[in-house]
């Protein structure tokens, strides 16, 4: 100790002494200065030397807002690191090689793309007879994967339980397929069902005659991105009008879907991306440090889509409370689920509109409803909030027009369809459903807790289990998903951290069969394949999700997605 206190004492009398001869020496230079700059003064008038003030003031304005611009600028194209690859990526000779790794790419997903036949990529000249017509699709139709009552092998995807069900969708799809709800007056069956569906959706959530929130009202979409889009349409419009915001920002967790991005993108929302805690939950505590005075709305999820866990809807929005900030819950996935769930005596935090603060909801009619796809269900407290969802046009010379949703024209089909699930299943039909699909999450959650390699992520909330590699286990649970795929199941691969989930839905318990077992099995091979050699898959997703799990260049990542996305697209 000694040694170190006579170390500081010399460092300070050394750094007195520097210190006492630089202000030896600056002080009758600054003077000098100070002097030559008061003569050079003397020269103007007062008002001249107050207009050279308030111009330089001006300037420094000027140059202060757009250093704020550009940096703004940096953070809306994805940090600093992002325009430093992109910069590094333009430069003639890796500009080349980049290009020439995607046409790489480009063949080798359209390589591995499957077929149905020759493309037809022009009108036949001579129309097809309705019989061709409909064996080419059977035909076509034969190369999907087909799903027995109750034997899904897919993560989520298809949510219809059982045949039956599907047949009286189907035929309520035939009797409304020629409606469309823009024409509220040549088809007021459709207008009436929609407004009953939202009704019914609205009573499970907090609303209806009974419910905490009894204004709560809404609007059918085409799915869960349109209700999402609708939703922060919405927020942003609220925001500007009530509270004056210019300059919105749209708060999400890491793990709130991917259609948040979308919104930020169309509606011109900065995004904010919070870190969710150990439990994978977005906290309140998490969104006081980020939510300032352009904060438009603050999204939660009812649960998360990665890893079936809710946030902290509570904490959040008493957080938002204090600053009159909207407050999304995206229960699109969990809406026809979770109050079942605590229905049932599971533990379930609150997330609806019974908890004050909440100002609308994004709830999937087509997933856990039990509907035919494309149709969900976009809810608010009020009507007041509802209205700035709505476009209005008072001035177009095809007459006044108002429209409550995206698209003009909707099918009615599938507002039928819903319509049908709904009143087809009722609060006995779900609960049964529900309380076979807990019963499966509890065996698939105990399954993969115990295999050594493998466990759970977070404690799902609902019938979404999201699982990955125990700490230090040299798993690549990426190539386990391989694996799986070669055996006809299909998860969901998620990252940061690599995980892969399985979503359980109506069509893996209806019929009494057991999905689980199966699917615990093959995955315990899986691992016991891998661990005894690592390199026995080559291929396949693994070193997709491996390269953008380590690569910082997000940019180069995205461009690989835009290549696949073309090649989706091509005949």
């Amino acid at each position: 100790m000694a040694t170190i206190r006579d170390a500081c004492n010399i460092a300070y009398q050394y750094m007195e002494t520097y210190a006492k001869e630089f202000l030896d020496y600056a002080q009758p230079r600054v003077m000098d200065l100070h002097m030559q700059l008061e003569a050079w003064l003397a020269k103007f008038s007062h008002v001249e030397v107050a207009a050279g003030a308030v111009m330089l003031g001006i300037m420094l304005v000027v140059l202060l807002m757009g250093i704020a611009r550009m940096v703004d600028q940096v953070q809306q194209d994805g940090g600093l690191l992002r325009v430093i690859f992109q910069f590094v990526r333009s430069l003639p000779g890796v500009k080349g090689k980049v290009q020439a790794e995607m046409a790489k790419a480009r063949k080798e997903v359209r390589a591995s793309m499957k077929t149905v036949g020759p493309a037809v990529k022009a009108l036949p000249a001579k129309g097809w007879e309705p019989a061709k017509v409909l064996a080419e699709l059977r035909s076509r139709a034969g190369h999907d994967v087909q799903v027995a009552d109750g034997n899904s092998h897919l993560s989520g995807a298809i949510y219809i339980p059982h045949r039956a069900h599907r047949d009286m969708l189907d035929t309520a799809y035939t009797l409304f397929s020629a409606t469309n709800p823009l024409h509220a007056d040549a088809f007021p069956s459709v207008r009436q069902m929609e407004a009953e569906v939202v009704a019914m959706t609205a009573a499970m959530l907090g609303g209806g005659p009974d419910g905490a929130c009894p204004t709560v009202c809404g609007a059918m979409t085409s799915g869960g991105t349109e209700s999402i889009l609708l939703a922060m349409k919405a927020a942003r419009d609220y925001a500007r009008a009530v509270r004056g915001v210019r300059r919105p920002e749209l708060v999400i967790a890491k793990s709130a879907h991917a259609a948040y991005f979308k919104a930020s993108e169309y509606f011109g929302m900065k995004l904010v991306v919070l870190p969710v805690d150990k439990h994978l939950r977005l906290t309140g505590d998490a969104v006081a440090r980020a939510i300032n005075s352009n904060t438009a709305v603050v999204v939660v999820s009812a649960p998360g889509f990665p890893h079936g866990v809710v946030d902290d809807v509570i904490g959040i929005a008493r957080v938002c409370r204090t600053y009159g900030c909207w407050v999304h819950v995206d229960a699109c996935l969990g809406g026809f689920v979770l109050p079942w769930v605590r229905a049932l005596g599971r533990p379930v935090p609150p997330f609806d509109f019974a908890l004050k603060g909440v100002y609308s909801m994004s709830v999937d009619t087509h997933k856990f409803g039990l509907a035919h796809k494309g149709s969900s269900v976009v809810l608010y407290a009020e009507p007041a909030l509802r209205q700035h969802q709505y476009t209005s046009i008072t001035d177009w010379s095809g007459g006044l027009y108002i429209s409550p949703t995206m698209a003009g024209s909707r099918p009615g089909a599938l507002i039928a369809t819903a319509w049908g699930a709904l009143m087809s299943q009722g609060v006995e039909g779900y609960m049964a459903v529900t309380r076979d699909l807990m019963a499966a999450t509890d065996k698939f959650v105990a399954g993969v807790n115990a295999t050594p390699e493998l466990t759970v992520l977070g404690k799902p909330h609902m019938c979404l289990v999201a699982f990955g590699p125990r700490p230090g286990s040299p798993l690549n649970i990426y190539k386990l998903n391989d694996l799986l795929t070669r055996k006809g199941w299909h998860l969901n691969a998620l990252q940061a951290p690599p995980a892969l989930h399985f979503c359980f839905t109506a069509a893996h318990v209806a019929g009494g069969r057991d999905v689980v077992e199966p699917l615990l099995a093959d995955m315990r091979a899986g691992v016991a394949q891998l661990l005894a050699d690592p390199d026995c898959v080559q291929g396949g997703s693994a070193p997709m999700y491996g390269m953008a799990n380590v690569t910082p260049d997000r940019g180069l990542v995205g461009e690989f997605l835009v290549t696949y996305q073309d090649c989706m697209l091509e005949a």
